[in-house]
């Protein structure tokens, strides 16, 4: 878990508190995100919105 809240503080460039909100968030709703990201433009609004896409998470 602490080489996910380093990525998004390094590649992402998010603070420390941030980056274990989004992982305590994608933990709580690990069983939910395949349908959350498949929905129709989703990932896009994603993307747009989370600073560098996750670090090209997304893609």
């Amino acid at each position: 878990m602490n080489e996910l809240i380093e990525g998004l503080i390094n590649k992402v460039g998010l603070d420390k508190e941030t980056a274990e909100k989004v992982v305590s968030f994608l933990k709580e709703n690990a069983d939910k995100l395949p349908s959350m990201l498949s929905a129709d433009g989703v990932t896009q609004a994603v993307k747009d919105k989370l600073p560098g896409g996750l670090g090209g998470l997304f893609g």
